[in-house]
Parts: C-alpha cells; structure tokens; sequence
C-alpha cells in the first residue's frame, strides 16, 4: 500500500509599496507579505498571507511559524482554504472565475486629488477614504472633492481610532451637504471588545462593521467581509436573515489574495443578490504597479480577473523565485 503524500509547501516574500499610510494605524509605506505554493499529490495551489500588525495580526514571520508548525491563524487558514481551491481548478485547467459575476466596487483612495480625478474618469460613482489619523485636513479634503466631484457617493473608514464624540465632530465639521452624500461609516468606534452598533450613527449616517463583523451585535446596516480572515457564508446567512448590507473587500493585499476576496464576492452575489452591495475589490491602485496587478488590467468599477488557471496569474506565478517552508 502506497503511503500518502505529504503536503509540500513553498513561499515567496514580497513586498507592496504605497504612496504613503494606508490607514489611520499605520504610517508605513512598505507592506510584506508571502505568497504560499501547496503542492498536493503533483498539483500546485496558491494563496495569499498578507497580515496588518497594526490592525491586531501578528507580523509575518509569526504566521509563517506556525503554517510551518501546522497551527493555522486566521489568515494562514484562508489562505490554505484559498490554495486548495485554486489547486483543484488549476489540476482541472479551469479558471475559478469561469461564470462568475464579480460585484462592482467603490474606489479606494487616498487623499490625493488626482487619484479622485483618475477615478471619476474611470467611472466609479463611490470611493472609500481612510480618515481620523489627521482630522482638519481630511475634513478640509473631503469637503473639497465632495463639492468638485457632486456626484459622487462616500464611504468613510473610521479604523476605529475615535471615540464617539470624536466622530460626531468630524461629521459636523464636514456640513449637511456633505454628510448627505456619505453611504455609510465604517468601524466608527473604539475597537477591542465586542461591538454593539446602532443602525445609524450620529446624523443618521449607516454604521458599518468590519474586523469585529464576526462577533457584532445590534441592528448596525453593514457587514465588510474580508475573505482573507473570514468565511463567508455564515455571515451571509445572518446578514439575509437580519437584513443587512454586505459589502466584500480585499485586504489590501496581493493581487492574488485580491482575486480570492473578488471570487468569494461574487460567489456571493450568486448565491445572495439580495445583500450583496457595491463592493471594495479593486485595490491595486493604493501600490506601486507590479507584474501582476498589471495583469488585472482594471481601469473603472468592473473587477477584470487575470487570464490563466485557477485564480489566473499562471505566467506571472511560474516566474517567480520559491522556498521550502520551513
């Protein structure tokens, strides 16, 4: 009797560069991370580990530890889930987007003016901004772009660094006008326990739960679902059941990790069009270019899967420098 194969995996470290911080936690502008290659029975599969310390993760190095180890964080066992599924279309010569309709996404920006003028231009009617790390002038940028691009609808990331009365002040300080253009604010709290969230937060703007979406109680609008940390479907349930909004978005990751979260959406989307809302998928825009954001060829709102096997990448992967995980 022939013993069985022993799963073999391989990394490749990498590093995103940003034009400058990503959120109000961080102030870095080099982000690593690892691309994992898991071989099974001769079959390759790949996945995305790419974790934010700021944002409570441990650092890189610590999930590599113990993927090695076989102890699986959060991330570590997305991204295996991730490679096992990308594996088996990639042994079927398949791509894991054939019939798949992606969601439209909101621009991610930063507060730069002629990104929101590259993104109006490429179509989006949404953006998503980072805020509470330099309040006076993100209110300042706001109010600026709201009133020359009137059009367009805002969604605001809180990272949850201000308290209460903190938000209630920018809102305020941002005016009526603006605030009625604002979808929906996001982790608009102190994070670290348990959330309870009210359908609307001051002004009667949506609230919106991200990395505490899991274990949130209340009746907040808005679920962000990250499939890089979390499964999807349960969530998907409780959102149908309790009538909330689901909007998927990247991790600001890799592009490959960004392919697996536009996948899940639009899995999801198949699956629940009722709460399946205008997503956040297309972050390659906030990173220098590299070969394989390049290949995504995204330009507007409509997420553009890379060509190849599985999640796609097929050339760019095989041209990439790979170690024994040990």
């Amino acid at each position: 009797m022939l013993a069985a194969m022993k799963t073999v995996i391989h990394i490749h470290r990498y590093t995103l560069r940003s034009k400058g911080a990503l959120n109000a936690k961080s102030s870095r502008s080099e982000h690593p991370g690892a691309l994992i290659r898991v071989e099974d029975e001769g079959f390759h599969g790949y996945g995305c580990v790419h974790p934010w310390p700021e944002l409570g993760d441990e650092e890189l190095d610590k999930h590599l530890e113990m993927l090695a180890s076989g102890t699986k964080t959060a991330l570590v066992a997305r991204a295996m889930e991730c490679a096992g599924l990308d594996g088996h279309a990639r042994r079927l010569k398949a791509s894991l987007f054939s019939g798949i309709v992606v969601p439209r996404s909101h621009a991610s920006l930063s507060m730069d003016e002629d990104d929101f003028e590259s993104a109006v231009n490429a179509g989006y009617s949404c953006v998503k901004v980072k805020v509470g790390k330099e309040v006076a002038s993100e209110v300042d940028f706001i109010r600026d772009q709201a009133q020359r691009f009137a059009d367009l609808n805002w969604r605001l990331d809180f990272n949850g660094v201000l308290d209460t009365a903190e938000v209630e002040r920018f809102l305020a300080n941002l005016g009526e006008d603006v605030r009625g253009k604002i979808d929906f604010i996001e982790d608009a709290y102190k994070l670290g326990s348990t959330p309870w969230v009210n359908a609307a937060g001051p002004y009667g703007i949506p609230m919106a739960v991200d990395r505490e979406v899991a274990d949130a109680c209340g009746d907040f609008g808005v679920m962000v679902i990250k499939p890089a940390l979390l499964t999807a479907r349960p969530l998907l349930r409780r959102a149908l059941r309790e009538r909330k909004r689901v909007v998927f978005t990247s991790y600001m990751d890799h592009p490959l990790g960004q392919c697996f979260a536009a996948w899940e959406a639009g899995r999801a989307l198949a699956s629940f069009p009722d709460v399946v809302d205008t997503c956040g998928l297309n972050t390659q825009g906030l990173f220098e270019p590299n070969a394989f954001s390049e290949a995504m060829r995204a330009t507007g709102p409509e997420f553009s899967p890379p060509k190849g096997t599985g999640l796609g990448f097929d050339d760019e992967l095989s041209n990439l420098s790979w170690e024994l995980l040990s």
